[in-house]
């Protein structure tokens, strides 16, 4: 199998829950495996907004998936696809946490919005990513990527069987937290959009995710790759289990990559 590009999830995969810059083992092992001719592709269900460079360690991934697929940008930083929330998706979301109490905030390029209870979300996101948008205004200058709300499992439920027909994906990715992504956004559809700009198809994709807006990603997939703390569903979903960020799994199989197309041989990852 030869690997020619790595779609990475960053949370749980490359970067530990609650941490806020990549190891400097993870930043080596992404300049080596770059260095040695495999494009790396970041999937993330983040905003842009919510990856600063710092994060990264200065690291520049040749492409980015966003939002959990809905924006998709090249290592310049140009939009190469995006599917955003259309005001009908948006206000049926505003009125259904308005009507429950439930925080929501839109994902916009430069920062998310509080549509619904900025003071109860103010503390989930670090300073300067989170905006007041009480005033309901800022999709007027152009529509968000997707949307995070908090929410009991019912309140997710209930907007579903209301507004299913709308398209919306609601994707755990915390307790009571979920992001909601436009119909047709996930990983696969963002990563395969950054092949294609690339130059490269799946069939020599490697993907490594922990969580479950990451099955998508894995599927499309040559060598899908799960973290071992990931549900049942998306190990299930891979052909190789590795340790998780906090033991640098996913570095060091991107080092044994690195080192195989160095040497010029076939890397023996099953």
């Amino acid at each position: 199998m030869t690997i020619t590009a790595v779609a990475l999830d960053l949370d749980g995969t490359l970067l530990p829950r609650g941490g806020k810059q990549l190891s400097a083992r993870a930043v080596a092992a992404l300049r080596a495996v770059q260095s040695s001719g495999v494009r790396v592709i970041l999937a993330t269900g983040r905003a842009a907004c919510a990856v600063p460079p710092g994060m990264l360690g200065a690291f520049a991934p040749d492409a980015a998936v966003y939002s959990g697929g809905a924006l998709v940008l090249d290592r310049e930083g140009r939009t190469l696809a995006a599917r955003c929330l259309d005001d009908q998706q948006m206000y049926a979301l505003v009125d259904w946490c308005e009507d429950y109490d439930y925080p929501l905030a839109f994902a916009y390029p430069e920062a998310y919005y509080a549509y619904v209870g900025y003071d109860r979300l103010a503390g989930f996101y670090p300073a300067g990513m989170l905006r007041d948008g009480e005033d309901q205004d800022r999709h007027l200058a152009g529509k968000p990527f997707a949307a995070q709300c908090a929410m009991p499992p019912e309140g997710a439920a209930g907007f579903e069987a209301r507004h299913g027909h709308l398209g919306l994906r609601l994707i755990p990715f915390a307790p009571g937290r979920y992001d909601v992504c436009p119909p047709g956004a996930d990983k696969a559809a963002g990563v395969r959009a950054a092949l294609e700009a690339l130059g490269l198809s799946p069939e020599g994709l490697a993907a490594a995710g922990d969580a479950e807006n990451d099955r998508p990603m894995l599927a499309l997939a040559a060598l899908p790759v799960a973290v071992e703390t990931a549900p049942e569903p998306v190990r299930a979903a891979a052909r190789l289990t590795v340790p998780g960020p906090e033991r640098e799994g996913v570095a060091a199989l991107l080092e044994r990559l690195a080192a195989g197309a160095e040497n010029g041989t076939l890397v023996n990852f099953l």
